[in-house]
């Protein structure tokens, strides 16, 4: 069985001009994107607090499966989740 780690933990990104992930530095360790297999926003409770977000659960070369989002009113990037 798969275990769901959350770790919200703010990474560095490196990107394209279209924003899309090319890969991400997390925990000292660069990690190249393999493959994107989902991207979606989500755009919540803009009449308290806004939440609006830019996902993508991708795998890498360093054979990760994890979640990272962009915040779209800040322009940070986290990783969400990491699957073990």
């Amino acid at each position: 069985m798969t275990r769901r780690r959350a770790v919200g933990t703010s990474i560095t990104v490196q990107h394209d001009s279209l924003l899309v992930p090319q890969g991400f530095i997390w925990q000292g360790q660069t990690h190249r994107v393999q493959q994107i297999s989902k991207r979606w926003r989500i755009d919540q409770q803009w009449w308290e607090q806004r939440i609006w977000r830019e996902y993508f659960k991708m795998t890498t070369q360093t054979d990760l499966l994890v979640i990272i989002y962009r915040d779209l009113l800040t322009g940070q990037w986290y990783l969400q989740r990491l699957y073990d």
